[in-house]
């Protein structure tokens, strides 16, 4: 027979009035564990006050499992549910609607569209503008797309952007980059006008 603070094992068949049987795991096993029953507490051997408390809580009785079930790629299972199995990195979009800029500094809104969870993992982009020729325009504005909440309010972001001093032409086109810093996916390109009367000092002292 064994006694510990929180438990007491003895041979199958014996069952003490104090005690309440725990199988083990299955309760195929030779032996059964024992807990106080109740609020009685056993007097423990050794100086002052020694005991195993009566009960048992929640996290000594169960014991956690994981099942691991490992699925090939080419199995008809994870064919019809790719989009279940898959970890993909969450996308973020621009939520604000309005597409004409009419400051050097302003403002915009993004929207994380997935909350971080078993298979969509958190992400970072990098956010600034191009002109036709990809030649960056603007200063470059990090998000960081970690949101957990199933909230999708909690999943915006806003992000304030500055112009270069450059000329820029209403009929021109502009584009707002949104990249994934590790280069996993392709960058989303969304068109942008840029009106602004004076953009550069008429006599261009900014080049």
């Amino acid at each position: 027979m064994e006694y510990g603070r929180r438990y007491a094992i003895m041979q199958k068949g014996v069952q003490p009035e104090y005690l309440m049987p725990v199988k083990f795991l299955g309760g195929n096993t030779e032996f059964e564990g024992f807990t106080p029953r109740e609020s009685i507490r056993i007097k423990m051997s050794g100086g002052g006050m020694n005991f195993v408390h009566g009960g048992i809580s929640l996290q000594e009785m169960v014991v956690p499992v994981i099942e691991y079930h490992y699925l090939r790629n080419d199995s008809m299972e994870y064919k019809r549910n790719k989009q279940k199995y898959d970890t993909k990195p969450v996308t973020v979009n621009l939520l604000s609607t309005n597409r004409k800029i009419s400051n050097m500094i302003f403002s915009l809104n993004f929207y994380q569209k997935d909350a971080v969870s078993a298979n969509r993992e958190a992400a970072i982009y990098q956010v600034y503008f191009t002109d036709e020729n990809s030649k960056q325009i603007s200063d470059v504005q990090k998000i960081i797309a970690d949101k957990t909440s199933d909230n999708g309010a909690e999943r915006t972001f806003r992000c304030q952007f500055n112009l270069k001093s450059l000329k820029y032409s209403n009929t021109a086109a502009y584009y707002l980059v949104i990249a994934d810093e590790q280069g996993l996916q392709m960058p989303q390109r969304e068109p942008f006008q840029i009106d602004i009367a004076f953009a550069v000092d008429e006599f261009d002292f900014f080049n």
